[in-house]
């Protein structure tokens, strides 16, 4: 287990933590302009018309719509997570295309390689964009990646379509071609800080979070929870740098003040470090709140099933193991045709919905595809419930995030074959567009296949 632990921080500190402290370095000015508290209308940016940039139909011919991703692809054992995301998203690509395309078009999905860097993920961009002359990027994983590229991509008109981090920066002020696909670590705070207020209201609650953007922003979400419910509860704050794996001592100093309940914002291995000294070390048994981060499947194996058994966090979808659910069930379906020896699971799933998101907007486009029509489509998604997904999601002018809703789940089993986060209560929503009108499909919308 150690060397596991040794090894983890190579696979998953890479996606956000490093990402997040290299925003960290940015100047204060630039971080809060056009700030806003999640649920509030969010800054603009001026709205050029993306058809006066060359490349508007950069990408498109009469039989194919050329797609790409900036996910890392090898160095270190992070490229696990860019290989398991990309097969999710290719599968259901080689579906769609294998029943016709989209108004006769195939995707041609081209994959770039970030190795979670932002000098690299710049020249991959670079080189997809002005090389491969793709109409359009998706699913850009890690903060520090997205960093580096989302001023390019604006700058050249590319639309950049559900970034896989929650950093808030992304969409704080709006850019016309900029749309993520996670909830913001504030809005996940703030749902978990809610959950603390209504089962610990009154108690000390403690705070371990990640010494950057990350853990600043669930920190403050947790405290905007509280005050949601108008609770009355005294917080403590231990810090970590993103660079060191054992939080022994800070978890040893929570003990120490007292507190009855913590939650922390840190990225797994962290987490497994919080809970194995609580429960080991320490012989504590403090209810500890994770962030969704920590919601993945390897995080039972680092922790110990029997020590995390009961920890809470926080998902947008559902499981790969809910295969009751029939858009879960096609997923296995699909990857065990178009992805033979790939074992679904959430990172393919979370591809997956990606790539059927796109799939989505492309048909609402309609068959004069142009990036103009395609973001034109995606401000306008209304209430649109994907197969996968836990509720329906919605974009506008002022609102570019696909996830502002999530629901609890808990942590259960005793071993790998059994460990899952399993769903409880109902859920919650900070969601920003609440009214909107569905926009008339396309003819021959009905012709195209089914995102299913």
């Amino acid at each position: 287990m150690q060397a596991l632990l040794k090894r983890w921080p190579l696979l998953l500190v890479a996606v956000l933590a490093v990402g997040v402290l290299l925003l960290g370095a940015c100047k204060d000015e630039d971080k809060d302009e056009g700030k806003t508290t999640p649920g509030a209308t969010a800054k603009v940016t001026a709205k050029a018309t993306v058809s006066e940039w060359p490349g508007n139909t950069n990408g498109i011919t009469d039989t194919e719509i050329k797609i790409g991703t900036l996910l890392p692809m090898s160095q270190s054992a992070a490229a696990t997570w860019g290989v398991g995301i990309s097969k999710g998203m290719k599968a259901y690509y080689d579906y769609i295309n294998d029943n016709g395309g989209i108004y006769g078009r195939k995707i041609n999905f081209v994959i770039g390689d970030s190795q979670y860097t932002g000098p690299v993920a710049i020249e991959a961009a670079r080189k997809l964009v002005e090389q491969e002359k793709v109409f359009a990027l998706q699913g850009g994983l890690g903060t520090e990646a997205e960093a580096a590229v989302y001023q390019y991509a604006q700058e050249k008109g590319v639309p950049d379509m559900f970034l896989l981090t929650g950093e808030t920066r992304f969409t704080e002020p709006i850019s016309r071609t900029r749309f993520t696909f996670l909830v913001d670590y504030i809005t996940e705070g703030r749902i978990l800080g809610q959950y603390i207020a209504d089962n610990y209201n009154g108690k000390k609650l403690g705070i371990l979070a990640q010494n950057d953007d990350f853990g600043k922003q669930g920190e403050e979400g947790l405290k905007l929870g509280i005050e949601d419910k108008n609770a009355s509860m005294e917080t403590t704050t231990e810090y970590y740098d993103s660079t060191q794996n054992d939080v022994t001592a800070q978890t040893q100093r929570l003990k120490n003040a007292n507190v009855d309940v913590i939650a922390a914002y840190g990225m797994p291995m962290q987490a497994a470090s919080l809970i194995k000294t609580a429960r080991e070390t320490l012989s504590w048994d403090v209810p500890i709140i994770l962030t969704g981060v920590d919601a993945v499947e390897i995080e039972g194996a680092l922790a110990g099933y029997a020590n995390i058994e009961g920890t809470i966090s926080v998902v947008f979808a559902h499981q790969a193991y809910q295969t009751e659910v029939p858009g879960i069930a096609k997923h296995h379906e699909i990857m065990a045709k178009y992805a033979a020896g790939t074992k679904p699971d959430n990172l393919t799933l979370v591809g997956y919905g990606i790539s059927q998101a796109m799939v989505h907007l492309l048909i609402q486009a309609g068959p004069d595809l142009t990036r103009e029509s395609f973001l034109d489509a995606a401000e306008s998604m209304c209430k649109w419930s994907a197969p996968t997904g836990v509720a329906p999601a919605s974009f506008s002018p002022t609102d570019h995030r696909y996830s502002q809703v999530e629901r609890l789940v808990k942590a259960t089993g005793t071993d790998a074959a059994t460990f899952k986060w399993e769903f409880f209560g109902e859920t919650v929503s900070f969601e920003d567009t609440e009214e909107c009108t569905a926009p008339t499909p396309p003819p021959d919308a009905d012709k195209q296949p089914k995102v299913e």
